[in-house]
């Protein structure tokens, strides 16, 4: 199947087809690890099985369980509002 690289903001990328998609069972917010050959002249995708596709947006309780426990220590003073805040 023949596709074409495209730019995406500052980056380049390639559109997956939806069949193909679907056959792996990926979604988006899918994470994929993508590899080149030793030679560089294979570029290899790969989803992985341990992620769970959350429509590019993050879970609460991954962010939380990925912190450190002195993030939570103490409440942060962001200083004075700088627009039409309400405090």
């Amino acid at each position: 199947m023949k596709t074409t690289l495209k730019r995406w903001g500052n980056s380049q990328g390639i559109r997956i087809p939806k069949r193909i998609v679907e056959t792996l069972g990926m979604a988006i917010g899918s994470e994929l690890v993508v590899e080149l050959s030793a030679d560089q002249s294979l570029i290899t995708v790969i989803p992985t099985r341990d992620s769970r596709p959350v429509r590019g947006r993050h879970r609460i309780e991954d962010l939380v369980a990925s912190s450190t426990p002195d993030a939570f220590e103490s409440e942060y003073d962001w200083g004075e509002p700088q627009g039409r805040e309400v405090w």
